[in-house]
């Protein structure tokens, strides 16, 4: 819905103290040759309607529409537009986007509620270069090439449950697909006593998806467990033909080891670490048998990725990169 022009009063709603109940100018983002003033239920925002309208397409469209300027409520002349349906924390983040050199830097600063408002409102009202640099801000963290996926770059500490579930929400909302693999991924191997609270606020299409994916995860796990506990006979050949049940025993010590029973109850694919269950030092193990049993981690790892858009979305990696 675009924004709305009030027809109330020329001022600032006061209080019998005198104070102003109504929304007030914003500290910053209030210039004394803007054009138009952007009203939401907390602030005033004098900005420039040009800059609004090179922008959004949505905006340029509503400014060229003739909205009778003398029934309209004004400051000191500028037109107030009220944001209707817009959150305050909505429109502060976008018209920041706007007139704040290197925003793409401060990006990395915003929480996740920041981001989740910028995507929203810039892609409501088709603010298509904000959207595109909060996309590939979002790509960055939730790549989709498997050899960009590095665990480490991002603090994922910091991001809890119902943050991830937010940003699902919002980005099925904003039909921005390219990095929400990754995202499901993260939704669906969260515990479910850490999830309740964030499915409440996802689609119950995205629900069934979690849960639909959460299984395959699982099996997936399954399956890393039997791989990391090879056959001495395998595909119709020795596996090791240098001490079998000498490897197979150890391969079994340092299973149980990393993943000691009762401790793990699955074992989510992209925290498996390159090695899989093998340290730097292959103690009692062949060369041949750990180098097999590398490689075997890496190609499962990277058959899974490929899979992983078409569990969570029905769709392949390259149907949702974007262009």
């Amino acid at each position: 819905m675009p924004p709305k022009r009030r027809r109330t009063s020329e001022s600032t709603p006061s209080n019998d103290d005198g104070n102003p109940t109504g929304p007030r100018p914003h500290d910053k983002l209030w210039f004394s040759d803007g054009t138009i003033v952007l009203a939401t239920d907390v602030h005033l925002y004098r900005v420039h309607k040009g800059m609004l309208a090179k922008y959004s397409t949505v905006l340029n469209d509503m400014f060229e529409m003739p909205t009778g300027e003398s029934n309209s409520e004004c400051w000191e002349d500028v037109p107030i537009v009220e944001m209707v349906g817009d959150k305050d924390e909505e429109v502060s983040i976008l018209l920041k986007a706007l007139y704040e050199r290197n925003f793409r830097d401060t990006l990395r600063g915003c929480k996740t509620t920041e981001l989740c408002s910028l995507l929203l409102i810039s892609t409501k009202y088709d603010f298509l270069e904000v959207q595109g640099d909060v996309v590939q801000f979002l790509e960055s963290l939730f790549p989709s090439k498997f050899e960009d996926f590095v665990p480490s770059s991002v603090d994922w500490g910091s991001m809890n449950a119902s943050d991830l579930f937010e940003l699902l929400a919002v980005a099925h909302r904003c039909e921005t697909l390219s990095f929400l693999p990754l995202i499901y991924y993260f939704c669906a191997a969260l515990l479910v006593k850490e999830a309740p609270e964030g499915l409440r606020i996802v689609p119950n299409e995205c629900m069934i998806s979690l849960m639909q994916g959460r299984d395959w995860l699982c099996w997936l796990s399954q399956y890393f467990i039997r791989l990391s506990l090879p056959s001495p006979m395998a595909d119709g050949q020795y596996v090791c033909a240098w001490r079998p049940s000498s490897c197979l025993e150890h391969f079994r010590a340092k299973l149980n080891e990393r993943y000691p029973a009762g401790q793990h109850r699955f074992v989510f694919f992209l925290s498996i670490p390159p090695h899989g269950i093998l340290g730097l030092q292959q103690n009692g193990i062949c060369g041949n048998c750990a180098s097999r049993y590398i490689l075997k981690v890496d190609e499962f790892k990277k058959a899974a990725w490929k899979k992983l858009p078409e569990v969570f979305l029905g769709k392949k990696w390259e149907e949702l990169v974007r262009k």
